[in-house]
């Protein structure tokens, strides 16, 4: 029955949506490529743009299914109660799964700065907003459908009963948080790397790729002035921005989120296998299996011939700043990470940065980090 109602900006709406999912996918595809063979890392922030992936898909999904019974058009144009009805109830099941990709892509960015900050109140300001996030997303992704009694209700006036819940309010107050997160975990990553020992130029280039969320945050900030469409008399013409928008800001969420990890792929391909080990000359190189101070594997810390590395107390945890270098031209790689240090001999060393350093990292047995 659906087809016959197809039209006006459904095949607009269509075409922009699943363009998204293909760029989503591929940056998803991108990053786990990234983590799997370059940096054998995987963690859970990958795991959750997986799930948010599957979400931007079904979102997606539900909005084309609504096109078949009218969305994109006026009541006029549609002409029939029923199905536009119909069209209204898929439009809300997919603002079910557009507001979870939008929350879970926010906690994946969370998840991400967490596997870098090392001070704890910045820790604790990052699992405020994780833990806040989680509960506004779902609270917001149950009222959608449940916002009236009965709840066919909420898609069909016809049907006896009552609405005891404004959604238009609860999603203009889950945008604006939306878009708090997005400039809060923006910001955060500034006083990660302003006090690390890099030059000035790689501060501004790192700090700058972890603060890409701001973009998300102004996409968040159109989706939230879009929200007021949530109230007209035409729900499914004049909510379409908003659809469009929530799209936009769950695939720039990621893609943003994504390019910071995306560097050692880069590397990768810009030196090719000067990224992955020194050949000599005035090159520094590393092969790094981990992005991140997180990890369940152990590994024990190895400097190269012919480096003189500090000598600490065994056990000693400290955080690690390696740089790479190829052919005298400065790569912007850095990687934040707590290691402990352990050493074969009982004496414990630290690698102190230099020009030339060399560090790889081998697979050991024995617990404790």
């Amino acid at each position: 029955m659906g087809s016959r109602y197809y039209g006006g900006l459904g095949p607009m709406v269509n075409a922009v949506l699943w363009v998204h999912v293909v760029v989503f996918a591929v940056f998803v595809g991108l990053r786990l490529y990234t983590r799997i063979s370059v940096l054998n890392a995987v963690g859970a922030d990958d795991y959750l743009i997986i799930v948010a992936l599957a979400l931007q898909v079904v979102y997606t999904i539900f909005v084309t299914v609504a096109t078949q019974y009218g969305l994109g058009q006026h009541f006029a144009e549609v002409g029939n109660p029923e199905a536009y009805s119909t069209a209204v109830m898929y439009e809300v099941f997919s603002q079910v799964a557009g507001l979870m990709v939008i929350g879970v892509g926010k906690l994946a960015v969370g998840v991400f700065l967490l596997r870098i900050v090392m001070v704890r109140v910045q820790i604790f300001i990052i699992w405020l907003f994780l833990s806040f996030t989680v509960f506004i997303t779902l609270f917001a992704s149950i009222t959608v459908v449940v916002q009236c009694i009965p709840v066919q209700k909420t898609w069909n006036p016809t049907v006896p009963g009552h609405c005891w819940l404004d959604f238009s309010k609860v999603g203009l107050t889950v945008g604006s948080w939306f878009v708090v997160a997005d400039f809060g975990f923006a910001i955060l990553p500034w006083f990660v790397v302003w006090n690390l020992n890099m030059k000035r130029k790689e501060k501004l280039l790192v700090a700058c790729g972890l603060s890409l969320g701001v973009i998300a945050g102004a996409c968040g900030i159109v989706r939230t002035v879009a929200l007021n469409g949530l109230n007209t008399a035409e729900y499914i013409y004049d909510t379409v921005p908003m659809l469009l928008w929530s799209a936009t800001e769950s695939t720039v969420t990621i893609m943003c989120s994504s390019i910071p990890v995306l560097r050692p792929l880069y590397v990768k391909v810009r030196y090719g296998s000067k990224g992955d080990s020194s050949t000599g000359g005035n090159n520094s190189g590393y092969k790094l299996p981990m992005y991140g101070n997180h990890s369940n594997h152990k590994y024990a810390l190895r400097s190269e011939p012919g480096l003189d590395p500090k000598v600490v107390p065994a056990g000693t945890s400290h955080r690690t700043v390696i740089t790479f270098n190829a052919d005298n031209n400065a790569s912007d790689e850095s990687i934040l990470r707590d290691v402990r240090v352990e050493d074969t001999n009982g004496t414990g060393g630290r690698i102190k940065r230099t020009d030339q350093v060399q560090v790889s990292y081998e697979m050991s047995t024995k617990e404790g980090l």
